[in-house]
């Protein structure tokens, strides 16, 4: 009897430890289960996001090179054929660049784009071009973006040998010999290839990071010319408008109830004089170069530089000239949402 007990108590026991080790095989499956149904769902978010910031992508560089640019910005309604030809027909010969109304602003207004994705368009003209810097424009550049008075001429003069194509220094200038001795990499003497170069210029690595990334982003190398005062990031006005904040504030009222059409007219708003030649150093229509911002619901984006190219031969109506991710804006909660329906879903 007491063997028999013996082997009933042993055979439950396997039983029992049999049983317990199925309850955990069960569980690792249901935990292995639900990881992997996790992982396809952010999976199919993240290619969710992917293709939705693709659409908007394309969809923004085919009404990019398919509409007229007016004073306002890029529109999205397509024009019929007989406004368009009165436009292009005014009594003076031109072109009428009134607003049309629905443009999307190119001034890095965040939208919303297709699906979850979120955008922003920035016309380079209404960047500080690093291409053309006439003299006290990097000056005032740096002063309206906080830099100290004593910092500025060192910036000034290693940004210019830095890119400048001999090897004779500035006053405070750095050269080949300056950068070799700190066992850093030579200036390359030729124009930025993307605005983060900046942070290999001698004594511009040393700004506070989040100045120098304020500065990077303000900046062009993909456009020299006049610049655009309708497009201006808010940030970088007082480069070019005169007794500022009061004389910006009073700019970006203007510009929100309609776009700026005359240097004069700003002139006005500032009570002084714009820098350079009112008529040659400034307009007010988009160029052929723009930045395109795009992200999906989370995580980084992606940045892209475009010249538009319409009357390029045996070539696409645009050209992107570089391409690299991008953090995401802190405000992407304040994305506004485009008139039409060219961003709604199908």
């Amino acid at each position: 009897m007491a063997s028999n007990h013996r082997q009933a108590g042993f055979v439950l026991a396997v039983t029992l430890w049999l049983l317990a080790g199925i309850a955990v095989a069960v569980g690792l499956v249901s935990l292995w289960a639900r990881m992997q149904v996790e992982q396809a769902h952010v999976d199919s978010e993240r290619l969710d996001d992917e293709v939705a910031a693709l659409e908007t992508r394309d969809t923004l560089l085919y009404v990019a090179s398919t509409r007229e640019f007016t004073l306002a910005g890029l529109p999205l309604k397509p024009l019929g054929e007989d406004e368009l030809a009165i436009r292009r027909l005014d009594e003076l010969g031109g072109t009428v660049l009134d607003p049309v109304g629905g443009e999307l602003r190119l001034d890095g207004t965040l939208y919303k784009g297709r699906g979850s994705a979120v955008f922003d368009i920035q016309d380079e003209s209404g960047l500080f071009s690093l291409r053309a810097m006439p003299g006290g424009s990097i000056e005032r550049f740096l002063q309206a973006n906080g830099v100290e008075a004593g910092k500025i001429p060192r910036l000034r003069d290693t940004l210019l040998d830095y890119i400048d194509e001999d090897d004779l220094n500035r006053l405070n200038g750095a050269e080949r010999r300056d950068y070799e001795r700190l066992g850093r990499p030579p200036p390359p003497n030729r124009p930025l290839l993307l605005p983060s170069e900046l942070a290999n210029v001698l004594s511009w690595d040393e700004l506070p990071p989040s100045r120098l990334a304020a500065i990077t982003a303000q900046v062009t190398v993909n456009y020299a010319g006049s610049v655009n005062l309708n497009t201006v990031p808010a940030a970088l006005l007082p480069a070019w408008v005169p007794n500022c904040p009061q004389a910006c504030e009073a700019v970006l009222a203007r510009r929100a109830q309609r776009p700026l059409v005359r240097a004069s007219e700003v002139e006005a708003l500032a009570g002084a004089l714009l820098p350079g030649d009112a008529a040659v150093d400034y307009r007010f229509v988009p160029s052929d170069v723009m930045r395109l911002d795009v992200w999906g619901r989370k995580g980084p984006g992606q940045r892209y530089h475009i010249r538009l190219t319409p009357l390029a031969d045996r070539r696409g109506p645009w050209t992107i000239l570089a391409a690299y991710p991008v953090p995401r804006p802190a405000d992407d909660h304040t994305a506004k949402t485009t008139d039409g329906a060219i961003f709604a879903e199908p």
